[in-house]
């Protein structure tokens, strides 16, 4: 009689452990179900453009596919590979990225421009560039061709000639500060970090000067260089070697994810301003 009352006992345990576990998935079926669906970007349906140099073309279009899934956005991507910001700040240059219409513009320049001394420029005896020995120049003439000299020149022309321009009503631009490489070996101008921080406070002036957005990239993803690979010519855009960087250059999938989590947080946030 006792084995058979811990027999029946057994199985109504188990019967009771079944209707248990059949509750719980149909819960979790519910809950699935009917919660509510996951809140849709701002950005969705509206147009994004990349700009610069190759870290923005069609040489990586990891970029461009991973802006359109956080965002819902179409992304175009008109960066010029190999080119620096005097490219970036001509007619040629311009006149295409101003004829194509877009909301919001990202712009990351300066990944072909090495930062070395003198070739930067500032616009104020006052400034932290100033005192680190560049030379104070005049904005160019935004309505001629550009003929800037430094670096800072081609950024203030950039920012100037798209706020002069009228062809982008509503449209926004936003800056990027230029991200750490290195190439050839670390004595290398574009290796060095008082280069790449040179060309940072370029932008962040320009940036203030015209009222421009700044996404400080340089600053926000806080890449390690010591992990990453040294890029070597000619550009392999289809290995990836490095854990942020493809190549001690271009940003790889999880660079760019990281980079535009923070473009996506900014884009958000000017949008609904």
């Amino acid at each position: 009689m006792i084995r058979k009352g811990v027999i029946l006992l057994q199985k109504k345990t188990r019967l009771l452990l079944a209707v248990l576990c059949l509750l719980l998935a149909a819960a979790a079926a519910a809950f699935f179900l009917f919660r509510s669906p996951a809140k849709a970007s701002p950005l969705k349906g509206k147009t994004l453009l990349l700009a610069g140099d190759s870290r923005s073309s069609t040489d990586y279009d990891f970029y461009q596919r991973t802006l359109e899934q956080k965002t819902g956005s179409t992304v175009l991507v008109e960066g010029a590979s190999g080119k620096t910001a005097a490219y970036n700040a001509s007619d040629e240059y311009l006149d295409r990225v101003f004829s194509l219409r877009h909301d919001f513009s990202l712009w990351l320049v300066g990944g072909n421009d090495d930062g070395s001394p003198g070739t930067i420029g500032t616009f104020s005896p006052d400034s932290p560039l100033a005192r680190e020995g560049e030379s104070v120049v005049e904005p160019t003439d935004v309505s001629a061709p550009y003929a800037g000299a430094t670096f800072i020149q081609a950024i203030d022309h950039i920012m100037r000639r798209y706020k002069a321009s009228g062809s982008q009503s509503g449209s926004r631009m936003v800056f990027c500060t230029d991200l750490p490489q290195q190439r050839d070996d670390p004595a290398s101008p574009w290796s060095l970090r008082e280069n790449w921080e040179r060309k940072r406070l370029a932008i962040l002036e320009c940036c203030e000067k015209n009222q421009i957005p700044c996404l400080d990239l340089y600053t926000l993803c806080g890449f390690d260089m010591g992990i990453e690979p040294m890029f070597h010519a000619p550009t392999d855009t289809r290995t990836n070697r490095g854990v942020y960087y493809m190549d001690g250059l271009h940003p790889n999938p999880k660079g760019i994810n990281l980079i535009t989590g923070f473009e996506v947080d900014l884009l958000e946030k000017l949008i609904q301003e």
